[in-house]
């Protein structure tokens, strides 16, 4: 596998080694126990350097953090990145790793909440926006699980097909609709009170981008956070499409746009 991301691998090779010897090794330990986060890490560095970005280690050796720090135009945010491997995908959805015809699939809401959920202290206590990169190089999961509709489940959670039931007559009344109970969603819940208000959830990730790196060509699409702690710039990614919650979520239906 590392030979057909070889020139990748290299260049990041060279960009971390000028920030010294430590953080080269670390990286390189990296490639040997966990080569497809490696290549994650080295593809989502490329991908925002692709935007005129300048990007620098963060992570601290000892303590963490997120990955990179980025500036452009004055503007300074934080990137996290994670790597869903093949086999975790291969497991969570029933996909294989190889081209192929139409067949059944299990989408990765779930998984993405999980790893958002994972990786909140590392976005915690920070100075500016931080955005997580959740990667992948599973090439049929990368086309079916990482497009825009994921990105929209994302937002507010699985959908659910639903009926008014009537106790009485102990049946169904009414048209089917489409509802959620927010279980899945990223930023989004209900309130634990019995009034049933939503709330934000995960405040300190202000975005999430969706990164297909096994699929040719490189699909990404992003997600805003309703109400992070610091909100982010997305011109900063001009060419990558974000979507968001219709303002009135909280109240009204849930809607999500494009930009």
């Amino acid at each position: 596998m590392k030979g057909s991301y070889s020139k990748l691998i290299d260049k990041h090779r060279i960009w971390i080694g000028v920030f010294g010897k430590q953080r080269l090794s670390r990286w390189e330990d990296l490639l040997n126990a966990n080569p497809e986060a490696a290549i994650c890490e080295a593809a989502t560095r490329e991908l925002l350097s692709g935007y005129g970005i300048n990007i620098k280690p963060h992570e601290d050796v000892s303590f963490g953090g997120p990955d990179f720090l980025c500036v452009k135009n004055n503007n300074l945010v934080y990137v996290e990145v994670t790597c869903i491997t093949k086999e975790k995908i291969t497991r969570k959805t029933t996909l294989d790793d190889s081209p192929r015809g139409a067949a059944y699939y299990r989408l990765l809401t779930k998984t993405f909440l999980e790893e958002l959920r994972n990786k909140v202290p590392q976005c915690s206590n920070l100075d500016a926006p931080c955005i997580v990169a959740i990667g992948t190089l599973h090439r049929q999961a990368g086309y079916k699980c990482f497009g825009k509709h994921a990105a929209e489940d994302l937002l507010t959670g699985t959908p659910l097909i639903s009926m008014k039931f009537d106790h009485k007559k102990a049946r169904g009344i009414g048209d089917i609709y489409q509802s959620t109970d927010l279980r899945d969603s990223a930023f989004i819940r209900f309130d634990k009170t019995l009034t049933g208000q939503i709330e934000c959830a995960r405040n300190p990730i202000s975005a999430v981008l969706l990164c297909a790196f096994g699929y040719s060509p490189i699909k990404v699409v992003g997600v805003l956070h309703p109400n992070p702690n610091y909100k982010f710039d997305r011109s900063l990614l001009p060419d990558t499409e974000f979507c968001r919650l219709v303002k009135g979520y909280e109240t009204d239906l849930l809607r999500v746009e494009w930009m």
